[in-house]
């Protein structure tokens, strides 16, 4: 039987993350608050060195709430357009106007209503921030870093978050480090956020969510995936781009998170591992400070060839247009593995 290899479907879940969640199901009393919130505030603080740290559900929450505390009224807000749909969401929900730019076009798409520039690092491989600092500099812009993709990822030295005013973290379930849900709002200035704590039923969900797929990925292509799409049905498990209404960050996937805080190191060593031998197998360069949350590839016809690699029980990714398939770096993935990638990708593409 052919080992399925997932791009996604909690990739950095491993056997004492399962252990973790099935101990916190058994102890609803630390659900919702407890000693986890206080110590992956204080980890957080420590590594990027920024006084005011908000744990909430997701990172389009401190997105959101980001934006709302600078008290802009309708002011632009660049954004790179190649990115997930829940940036220019946040921003509208923030009252504020989204306007994309591509690479290179930061500059041309400045205005006397730009007020915000987002960075986002994608993949985790860190932009220009020289060039990006003396930009906003030079137009006054509020500098607001996403790290969805790129927690642990330095620029010439320096952490990526730290040269803002506002950074954004996700610890959502394909992320750099995972609490199924999650993610933290940054700030250099202190904010008043009213935040609710979500109800039991939505915690015990995400607890729920690493056993479930210990079950479901092994055994994907076969009954898996069913398992998945019962799983869903019975509404055992959320959808990672619903609607979600802003809330805090509760203890217990705090706990999940603060787990997987232990191994950021080790988890970006294994994915710049992987990466360097995707750059060696198909003469690309190689960013030694990137985190390569994944390998984008650019190919002549990504989605036909998404459709081969799940005959040969490959999942390979498609963030965030149809120019360019993302290949997997995460902690499951070993060196055969990564050769089965490579001579899919070679004799397909």
């Amino acid at each position: 039987m052919l080992k399925p290899i997932l791009i996604g479907i909690s990739p950095n879940a491993q056997f004492t993350d399962v252990l973790l969640a099935l101990k916190l199901l058994l102890q609803p009393w630390l659900w919702q608050t407890g000693q986890f919130t206080g110590r992956l505030t204080a980890k957080i603080k420590t590594y990027f060195n920024f006084p005011h740290v908000y744990l909430t559900n997701s990172a389009r929450t401190a997105l959101y709430l980001g934006l709302k505390s600078l008290n802009l009224s309708s002011a632009e807000v660049l954004y790179p357009s190649f990115t997930c749909q829940v940036v220019p969401q946040a921003i509208i929900k923030a009252g504020l106007k989204p306007i994309g730019y591509e690479l290179g076009q930061i500059k041309a798409k400045i205005t006397s209503q730009t007020k915000v520039l987002i960075i986002q690092h994608l993949f985790g491989i860190p932009d220009d921030m020289a060039f990006i600092a003396s930009l906003c500099k030079k137009h006054q812009l509020i500098l607001i870093e996403d790290l969805a993709h790129s927690l642990g990822a330095t620029f010439k030295g320096k952490k990526v978050g730290s040269f803002g005013e506002i950074t954004v973290l996700s610890f959502g379930r394909d992320k750099i480090i995972s609490s199924i849900f999650g993610g933290a709002l940054l700030t250099r200035e202190s904010v008043q956020l009213n935040m609710p704590l979500p109800g039991y039923f939505w915690i015990f969900k995400q607890l729920l969510h690493p056993l479930i797929f210990s079950l479901a990925v092994p055994a994907y292509y076969y009954f898996g995936k069913y398992l998945i799409h019962l799983c869903r049905k019975l509404n055992l498990i959320a959808l990672p781009l619903n609607q979600l209404v802003p809330e805090q960050l509760p203890n217990a996937l705090a706990g999940l998170a603060l787990h997987q805080w232990q191994r950021l190191d080790s988890f970006n060593r294994h994915r710049r591992q992987i990466a360097r031998l995707y750059c060696q197998a198909f003469n690309q360069p190689f960013h030694p400070e990137a985190t390569y949350l994944r390998f984008p590839l650019i190919v002549k016809d990504p989605i036909q060839l998404i459709k081969l690699a799940k005959l040969e029980h490959l999942w390979l990714g498609n963030w965030y247009e149809n120019k360019i398939i993302n290949l997997p770096t995460h902690p499951r993935m070993n060196l055969s593995d990564v050769q089965r990638v490579v001579d899919f990708i070679k004799s397909h593409a």
